[in-house]
């Protein structure tokens, strides 16, 4: 299932289940855990509970899966950005000199993101059963152009990316999303992105950590 959806997605849970993100990844993750022919190590393990037990175990399970797909995708592709030579060399230069800003021009790239985590399914204190998920992000950024000062982006001149978001379940993909986003738009209210180790700043600039 691919899809473009609206403006601003601020999360990954945001982007793969829309509006409604909290209340339909909860009952997408909820149908794919119960699904016997999908998986059948939860099946059997939820099997000799009563169905008041196990509908409440599969739904919390599938609420906390639903939380931790709640990833800033603005803050992946910083984190990406903090692992290119030419934009830290820029960030160092500039924290080194105060009041400078240096631009940034960057050609074609990915940024990519891979997370497996898992949630365990507990019974009277005992594990049942784990809820495997793979969520896969791939951000590829075209004509970018950063202003970066004192250490830090403090605009995005141009750029835009197109996002690709994936999420399986137990080793079966349960939904593929895909967005374009112009970045200066995404990222103008939110200026100041640290690309250093916050080490490397001095104590009384240090913003709260992002």
């Amino acid at each position: 299932m691919t899809t473009d959806t609206g403006n601003d997605t601020p999360t990954v849970l945001d982007l793969l289940f829309g509006a409604e993100a909290d209340a339909d990844a909860a009952r997408a993750l909820t149908d794919e855990i119960v699904s016997s022919g999908r998986d059948q190590e939860i099946g059997h393990a939820l099997a000799g509970l009563s169905e008041t037990t196990r509908e409440a175990a599969t739904q919390e399970a599938a609420t906390a899966a639903a939380a931790l797909l709640k990833v800033d995708l603005i803050d992946v592709l910083v984190r990406g950005w903090r692992k290119h030579k030419d934009i830290v060399s820029a960030a160092r230069r500039t924290l080194a000199a105060p009041g400078s800003t240096e631009l940034v021009s960057m050609s074609e790239h990915e940024v990519t993101l891979d997370q497996r985590p898992s949630v365990r399914v507990l019974v009277n204190g005992q594990q049942v059963a784990t809820v495997r998920l793979a969520l896969s992000v791939e951000f590829a950024i075209k004509a970018l152009l950063l202003s970066v000062s004192g250490g830090r982006i403090a605009a995005v001149r141009s750029g835009s990316c197109d996002i690709t978001v994936s999420l399986a379940v137990q080793d079966t993909e349960l939904i593929t999303r895909r967005k374009h986003l112009e970045l200066p738009g995404v990222m103008s209210s939110r200026p100041g992105f640290r690309l250093l180790p916050a080490a490397e700043y001095p104590a009384a600039a240090e913003p709260p950590a992002e």
